[in-house]
């Protein structure tokens, strides 16, 4: 599975962020208690109130319930497509009668007659007759008289008690029927936060009216910022004075509010319920550090969450496909949070991808993002220092953050993010790490992050632009003047890249002019040759690079090279100088170390390029005897090539 749907959950199985123990409560509460009652399930946009009022739900609907207690299911939001508050009100009243209807008749326990003289068809008429003289004041036509089917104004005028009287008529019969169980009635609506806040707040006026019915309980998915807007054009922006004029309205509707309890979710279950799901290969252990990444940026909001995983899903497939690309868990890692910089603060993003080493931001580039490093300094001191911001680059972001009111409040979270991938960096390094290996791994990760940014800012898409696609040169001159602050760049080996650049060129001048043999020089992937086609005809490729982490022997700089396999062995006697192991980011491919010219003969000499673009050229692909494909996987087999060469007593 490559995406998740943003889907609420309706089954107990499908709670993976451990909610049940919530809805069981809830739904205990309601049971025991006296009606009527309406209760308020409060909490933003995507925090999960509608997984929780189905899981209430299927309480109901357990053998145990579901004779005693009828219910009725409505989404406003489907109501009011195409219509006004004024008419979205009696459709929304007429669905959940029509919804009960439903609901009793499935669970065998609806007992009302359906004929014209019965309490549920005039209820239903009258509903429809009020909604279509709406229509009718606004356009001028009748759609359809009300009532009794005359055009007598006393009739089609809505008159609020008429409305109750006729639903509580309808729910009395429903409850004392001898024939039928039925206790109470359990009424979810849903979607509140979804129509536009002044609709909100005169559904939730008209629906106010039939919330003391008796034997009703009424369950509300609701937001209060939505109904805090809905009421600026009744009182004004909310303001400490008026305060209480907006906390009494929704006191006034709600008897018992319930905020979601977003900061108890079992995130790390979720996320790794999901990441298998998604097929992303991350060991156990590292799913702490994606929960604390999460914490850190888009919270416990679980649509937010399904939204920030099916972006890391999307370039993570980007990332697999991409055989230039090397990619291991620490880059998986990097890349989430990079991708949760950029849907939580993009602002953030936007500096990032104008300078990636934000370890080195300094006075200089505070100017150029509008920020005096002097002043933000002068203002830490009148609020306290603190560890997060002793250092340049963390007083840089301090004084950015204080410009966005967003971005003050979060500031403390970004600070700690940022610190949190230097040493989640650091640890994966161990002694060799620099402060610009992060820069080195951040410009990788930004290169893909940017392809789902989403940013008006004409600087921003200008420098996502040059990282979010992957920049090619005319010539090898531009590849080596972009990556001089790589710390994979070594100086005395410009000269030797040039060398093989300009012997390539020579050796296959025919093929290069008849487009047999295409080259490209890009940033991350150096100089490639590809066979007739740029997007899987890569033969040949050759770029700055420098002794893994992990590999026990010395650490030293030199050119990382990758050739087509033309055999299943590739560890052929003539080139075991050049250290020859499994690619870990082509299974295809085998690697080698080219240090100097004369490695570079040895290479030559051996035929391995000629013999890897007839292989290209016949479609035949070699894979890695284990068939495994992900980076993590031939990881252990590039070490033990390595390790099987040193073996045999060849110096590195």
């Amino acid at each position: 599975m490559s995406s998740i749907t943003d889907s609420p959950i309706s089954k107990l199985e499908e709670d993976f962020l451990n909610i049940e123990k919530y809805s069981k409560s809830l739904s205990k509460f309601i049971q025991l208690s006296d009606t009527p009652i309406t209760i308020g399930l409060q909490g933003e946009w995507g925090t999960g109130k509608t997984s929780l009022m189905s899981l209430i739900l299927e309480e109901f609907n357990s053998e145990e319930n579901q004779k005693t207690i009828a219910t009725s299911w409505v989404n406003t939001w489907e109501y009011s497509m195409f219509k006004n508050a004024r008419e979205t009100t009696p459709s929304v009243l007429k669905g959940m009668l029509e919804k009960l209807k439903d609901s009793c008749k499935e669970r065998d326990v609806w007992t009302i007659q359906d004929d014209v003289k019965s309490a549920y068809h005039k209820a239903g008429k009258f509903l429809s007759g009020i909604a279509n003289q709406v229509i009718a004041n606004q356009t001028g036509v009748n759609v359809k008289d009300a009532a009794d089917g005359t055009k007598n104004e006393s009739i089609i005028v809505a008159e609020i008690a008429e409305i109750k009287e006729l639903i509580s008529g309808l729910i009395k019969d429903l409850i004392n029927d001898k024939k039928n169980p039925v206790e109470k009635v359990v009424f979810f609506v849903d979607d509140l936060d979804r129509i536009p806040p002044t609709d909100a707040v005169e559904v939730l006026e008209s629906l106010k009216n039939i919330f003391d019915i008796p034997n009703c309980v009424f369950i509300l998915a609701i937001d209060y910022d939505i109904v805090v807007k809905g009421l600026e054009g009744k009182f004004g922006p909310k303001t400490k004075e008026n305060e209480r004029e907006f906390r009494s309205f929704f006191d006034k509707i709600i008897q018992v509010p319930f905020t979601m309890p977003v900061g108890a979710y079992d995130i790390t279950s979720f996320l790794k319920e999901k990441l298998k799901k998604l097929s992303v290969d991350i060991e156990d252990e590292k799913v702490s550090l994606v929960t604390k990444i999460v914490g850190y940026t888009v919270g416990n909001n679980p649509r937010s969450l399904k939204r920030y995983l099916n972006t890391f899903s999307l370039i993570n497939q980007i990332i697999e496909d991409d055989d230039e690309n090397d990619k291991d868990n620490e880059n998986i890692i990097l890349l989430f949070a990079v991708l949760g910089i950029q849907i939580s603060y993009p602002k953030i993003f936007r500096i990032l991808t104008q300078n990636a080493n934000f370890l080195f931001w300094d006075k200089e580039f505070g100017n150029k993002i509008g920020i005096d490093l002097d002043k933000a300094k002068e203002d830490l001191k009148k609020v306290g220092e603190s560890e997060l911001t002793d250092e340049a680059w963390e007083q840089v972001i301090w004084g950015f953050c204080q410009t966005d009111p967003f971005l003050k409040v979060k500031c403390i979270s970004i600070l700690e993010l940022l610190n949190f991938l230097r040493e989640i960096t650091k640890d994966e390094i161990g002694k060799k790490w620099e402060e610009n290996s992060l820069h080195d791994q951040l410009s990788s990760v930004l290169e893909f992050a940017a392809i789902t940014n989403v940013d008006d800012d004409l600087a921003t898409k200008q420098a996502v632009s040059k990282v979010g696609s992957r920049t090619y040169y005319e010539g090898i001159d531009g590849y080596i003047l972009e990556n001089k602050e790589s710390s994979n760049y070594s100086k005395e080996h410009e000269a030797v890249l040039i060398a093989i650049d300009k012997k390539l060129r020579e050796i296959y001048a025919d093929k290069i002019s008849s487009e047999n043999i295409l080259i490209d020089y890009s940033k991350t992937g150096g100089l490639v040759l590809n066979w007739k086609k740029k997007s899987g005809g890569k033969f040949f490729q050759i770029r700055f690079g420098k002794t893994d982490s992990f590999i026990d022997a010395e650490k030293k700089h030199f050119l990382q090279c990758y050739i087509y396999k033309s055999s299943k062995d590739y560890q052929h006697p003539e080139i075991l100088s050049l250290f020859p192991a499994q690619s870990m980011h082509s299974k295809w491919m085998f690697y080698c170390v080219i240090r100097d010219l004369n490695d570079f003969e040895i290479l030559l000499n051996s035929k391995l390029i000629d013999k890897g673009i007839e292989a290209n050229d016949q479609k035949i692909k070699y894979l890695h005897p284990s068939n495994l494909e992900k980076t993590s996987e031939l990881k252990p087999y590039f070490k033990e090539d390595i390790e099987k060469v040193l073996n045999q007593g060849i110096k590195f």
